[in-house]
């Protein structure tokens, strides 16, 4: 964002807002249910070790998150871990004085990083292809994470303001201008006939991103470089009704069109279609919104991305 940008009053407004939706008492959130359950007492005496510096500076988007989901359940600290390969981060999951390796790829890419692979005692890899990777004894989805760990200050108002207040937009979607492959999605959703398109390729902070995106009756989800992205985790968060073409990779579990998502063709040829059919079926649409939200709350949130991990590496690392 340009300077002048920054020091508007527009900007330092939303900075005011940031902060009391941050600090000030609000709604809350119930705890989620583990899906993966832990036992407490099974974790004392174990410490997970972070790189200081990762190999790739913006890898540590993925690893900062990751290492704070994992310090609410054990001890974590940072260490000298040598990161020698090409996108992924390598963390030390410490055990009665054993240590073992353990890889997370996030690159987006579905390809495995095989040399990272041979090296890793378990491996847990983002943009898990659908088809998998044959016989592999030590390799699990990785799970994903949000933009930002300030998702969870701003999530119990964004899910108030979905389930409450009225909606401000039709079909929603904020998108880096980096990325021609969204370009024709963008130019179909910008000539629509049958309803309004919020959005485009502008920026706005997190915080107010998020909030048009609770306003929104709809919100689409574009693939970038990766299938899996940021913005799709912080739609699942909220509870949406999302509409994109399919994902080529999962989670711990597969998407199922029409009850987590719901799909249009790869090429986005039926994008205006699929769009107007739920913005006309509230009921579809509602049905949509809270089983996105399920999901995120059963396999994304960060106490279920901690126990997942931890779970495994107590069950195989032994």
């Amino acid at each position: 964002m340009k300077l002048a940008s920054l020091m508007s009053p527009s900007a330092w407004k939303e900075r005011v807002v940031e902060q009391a939706w941050q600090h000030l008492p609000g709604p809350r959130l119930d705890p989620v249910t583990l899906t993966w359950p832990v036992e407490r007492e099974a974790l004392d005496g174990i410490t997970v070790r972070f790189p200081r510096v990762y190999g790739w500076k913006s890898r540590a988007i993925w690893g900062n998150q990751v290492k704070a989901a994992l310090a609410r359940w054990v001890r974590v600290e940072d260490r000298d871990i040598p990161q020698p390969f090409e996108g992924v981060f390598n963390v030390e999951f410490v055990r009665e004085g054993r240590r073992f390796n353990v890889v997370i790829e996030t690159s987006d890419y579905p390809p495995l990083n095989e040399k990272a692979y041979a090296f890793a005692d378990l491996h847990f890899k983002m943009e898990y292809a659908l088809e998998g990777y044959g016989e592999r004894d030590h390799l699990l989805p990785g799970c994903y994470v949000n933009n930002d760990a300030s998702l969870y200050h701003y999530l119990p108002r964004l899910r108030q303001i979905r389930d409450h207040a009225p909606p401000r937009y039709e079909v929603h979607g904020r998108f880096g201008l980096s990325m021609a492959k969204r370009r024709p999605a963008l130019e179909k959703l910008r000539a629509a006939t049958t309803f309004q398109f919020y959005g485009g390729e502008g920026k706005v902070r997190y915080r107010a991103f998020l909030e048009e995106v609770a306003r929104s009756k709809l919100v689409i989800d574009l693939p970038s470089m990766a299938s899996m992205t940021f913005r799709l985790m912080d739609y699942l968060a909220i509870g949406c009704c999302i509409v994109g073409p399919p994902h080529t990779c999962q989670l711990q579990v597969p998407f199922e069109d029409g009850v987590h998502v719901a799909h249009c063709r790869p090429d986005y040829a039926d994008l205006e279609e699929v769009c107007a059919r739920y913005l006309a079926d509230e009921v579809a649409r509602q049905h949509l919104i809270t089983n996105s939200r399920r999901f995120f709350d059963a396999y994304i949130h960060r106490d279920q991305l901690a126990t997942y991990y931890l779970h495994h590496c107590l069950e195989r690392l032994t």
